[in-house]
């Protein structure tokens, strides 16, 4: 039988486990053993239309195991990686050049995912074997040469099938396919999936495992995957995802032609997680794009796009040379600086009254706390700068304990309230009142307590009040002076109270404070976006605002606020935000920053640093990294790797996988010892990915500030449209 008629065998038999659309073929698990289950019966087909393999159906597991073929895993070949070019032709004409003046074998070989054709020389079964004529090659003026390392080809592998009772059955097959009951999906090593499994045996003599699904049914586990709807809940941002995920697969699809499939299930190609992955917001931003792709000069376009791009994204002529295109160019990840001016906004509050313990602490933000949630008594909420400078009485601090005990849920204190009249006193009064004291008594030793206080005069303390005030010195809400030395015999402030009131609060979330991300400002109000959805809020009429100093924070009359802004707030009886801060950490304007790796710094040893090197280029021992040339976004497109045998100049995408960082864009920091030998590099770096196409926090940035998928997408991807999707029965057919 032809393998176009097989193919459409298979194709027919995925068809009608599929709904109707558009077929594609992801590349999923591979290893010498695969398992299928279903929760209902499900049944295994040889992939001519011969029928059911072995048994009629199958309802508990099934393994698939690859059996025959070498005793051992084929041994690896190293060849030197010479060239990448974008044609076919032009990396044959390179591989007979490179054989003519070098009289060593040379090979082209197609890497899918960069959708590029590599030609490489040499061939040796260690990777040290290639050094000469490396040497030969560098001195002939090649730059941007590493070493490549490529399985060999295993022959003589059968599926074996293995039931839940340890029957057996070895075919002569190396092609199966496993048909699910309708509404059971059939899982992949518990995994579940839509459509059907091809399980064949590849070249490396392991299975893989290959799932033909629907396309809309595939964007349903590949959206939530790569952008996921619980930690960036934006339908919009979600929409551009899907329209992203849709044009890349068919843009994409055979890829791996060779090895059966359109694409691979990891980032590498685009994520996919099938039904254990979906979820309803990133369904609905599928469904209400459904066929939807961006087009330029009406052909799909190759929709790159990378996890966050650190400010701004780089032309893909720097970092993927082969896929150079107009729409693949760097542009900010962020509005345009008239936007941004119209975009900011100032909220007006009260007066700043800043509020400071016997130390100087400034525990202004504190004390408003628990003014505006009412812990504090009204003459003291009013004044709290003026009320909490000095000490209180054992009746004031037992009303605060009490308001704040009702607040977390907590009984509230009884019998005769503890005097502060000093510090020591006021530890155990405020841990009896609060239930801590238990804490302290069970969690505290005696060896703790002088580890924590670290002040010979607090052994002259009843150990109550000395075990008290060490759990609160470990917990952060009691600390001595600048010496290192506890006030032992005075009372303290207010203030102080306050500050570890605070801290104890903070631990049962007493406060009922939210915490959301800015999307407008508007008048006296804001929106904030929460979760999967926004809302609008009044602001009081003198709110308590706090910015940040470092990661302090300040009180200030008047808070200026821009869209993606992190901020916490409280609202009083009538919804009004009485008490609005900015959250940590600052990082900027740009849509990304709200991921957590937007900003990031790493230290590499020089053995680490080496033994990265060593994996790509050889130069002898390591001496130096040099940034030759940097692009449009400030990643680095080239740069020098500098040994005692030589150099070589590494380029675009090469760079980060050379150095094996989160991104190019990256601030190199040589640190040496005595001898001027490398002794450690630190790397301060933003972004995560590749730093081409569409930024996929940066769009979620956008969506918080009102943009719609149609503007993200013309964002990123500069000139282009949106259009329909080939209406084709399957992404490779035009392969066959």
């Amino acid at each position: 039988m032809s393998a176009a008629v097989v193919w459409l065998s298979v194709a027919a038999v995925a068809a009608s486990a599929n709904p109707p659309g558009r077929l594609y073929r992801v590349g999923l698990t591979k290893g010498h053993t695969l398992t299928v289950t279903a929760d209902k019966p499900f049944t295994v087909v040889d992939v001519d239309g011969k029928g059911p393999v072995w048994k009629d159906s199958y309802r508990g597991p099934l393994t698939f195991v690859a059996e025959g073929g070498p005793e051992q895993e084929p041994a690896s070949v190293y060849r030197v990686q010479v060239a990448a070019f974008s044609t076919q032709a032009a990396a044959e004409d390179e591989r007979a050049k490179l054989e003519r003046e070098f009289g060593a074998p040379a090979v082209v070989r197609f890497v899918p995912d960069r959708g590029s054709w590599r030609v490489r020389v040499g061939e040796a079964a260690e990777r040290e074997a290639l050094g000469p004529l490396v040497d030969r090659l560098r001195a002939a003026g090649r730059t941007g040469m590493w070493i490549a390392e490529e399985p060999q080809t295993a022959s003589g592998v059968a599926i074996r099938l293995v039931d839940p009772s340890f029957s057996s059955q070895l075919t002569t097959l190396t092609r199966v396919l496993a048909v699910p009951a309708q509404g059971a999906p059939l899982k992949l090593d518990g995994k579940p999936h839509r459509g059907i499994f091809e399980i064949r045996v590849n070249e490396a003599g392991q299975l893989r495992a290959i799932n033909w699904v629907e396309m809309e049914s595939y964007l349903r586990g590949v959206v939530p995957s790569e952008l996921g709807p619980e930690v960036w809940p934006q339908l919009e941002a979600l929409k551009a995802q899907a329209v992203a995920a849709r044009t890349y697969a068919i843009a994409n699809a055979g890829q791996f032609d060779d090895e059966g499939f359109d694409l691979c299930a990891t980032p590498r190609c685009q994520a996919y997680g099938g039904v254990a992955a979906e979820h309803p917001l990133s369904d609905r931003a599928v469904e209400e794009t459904a066929g939807q792709i961006a087009v330029y000069d009406g052909k799909p376009i190759n929709a790159l796009y990378t996890a966050t791009c650190g400010g701004h994204t780089e032309d893909a002529r720097e970092i993927f040379p082969e896929q150079a295109a107009p729409y693949l160019v760097g542009v900010p990840c962020r509005a345009e600086s008239a936007a941004l001016a119209r975009s900011r906004r100032v909220v007006e509050g009260a007066a700043p009254q800043a509020v400071t313990t016997e130390l100087g602490e400034d525990v202004t933000r504190e004390a408003w706390l628990l003014a505006v949630t009412g812990v504090l008594d009204a003459k003291t909420a009013h004044k709290p700068s003026k009320e909490l400078s000095g000490p209180v009485s054992a009746a004031t601090l037992r009303a605060w304990t009490a308001a704040l005990a009702r607040r977390a849920g907590r009984p509230e204190p009884t019998g005769d309230p503890i005097a502060p009249t000093t510090l020591p006193r006021a530890a155990l009064s405020i841990s009896r009142d609060l239930g801590w004291e238990a804490r302290a008594q069970i969690l505290v030793s005696s060896p703790d307590e002088e580890a924590f206080l670290r002040d010979p005069r607090t052994a002259s303390l009843a150990d109550p009040e000395r075990r008290a005030l060490a759990y609160l010195a470990w917990q952060g809400a009691m600390r001595p002076d600048a010496q290192g030395r506890w006030a032992l015999d005075r009372a303290p402030s207010g203030a102080t109270l306050a500050a570890a009131l605070v801290r104890i609060g903070d631990a049962y979330d007493a406060f009922d404070l939210d915490e959301g991300s800015i999307a407008a400002v508007d008048g006296r109000g804001l929106t904030v976006v929460r979760g999967r959805g926004s809302s609008s809020m009044p602001l009081a009429p003198e709110p308590r605002l706090f910015t940040l100093a470092g990661s302090r924070a300040l009180a200030v009359g008047a808070l200026q606020l821009w869209p993606g802004d992190k901020v916490r707030y409280h609202r009083d009886a009538s919804g009004r935000i009485d008490f609005l801060e900015l959250r940590p950490p600052v990082k900027g304007l740009s849509d990304d920053r709200s991921a957590a790796v937007y900003a990031w710094e790493v230290k590499k040893t020089a053995s680490e640093l080496s033994d990265a090197v060593a994996k790509r280029v050889s130069v002898g021992t390591l001496q130096d990294l040099r940034v030759v040339r940097r692009g449009v976004s400030g990643r680095i497109v080239e740069l020098e790797v500098v040994g005692s045998s030589g150099s070589t100049v590494v380029k675009g995408f090469d760079v980060r996988n050379l150095l094996d960082l989160r991104e190019s864009l990256t601030v190199i920091e040589i640190q040496r010892d005595q001898g001027g030998r490398i002794a450690s590099a630190v790397f301060a770096g933003k972004g995560w990915g590749h730093g081409v196409g569409l930024c996929q926090v940066g769009a979620y940035g956008m969506a918080v500030r009102g943009a719609d998928y149609k503007e993200i997408l013309g964002h990123y991807y500069p000139g282009i449209s949106i259009g329909r999707a080939p209406s084709e029965t399957s992404a490779a057919a035009g392969s066959r």
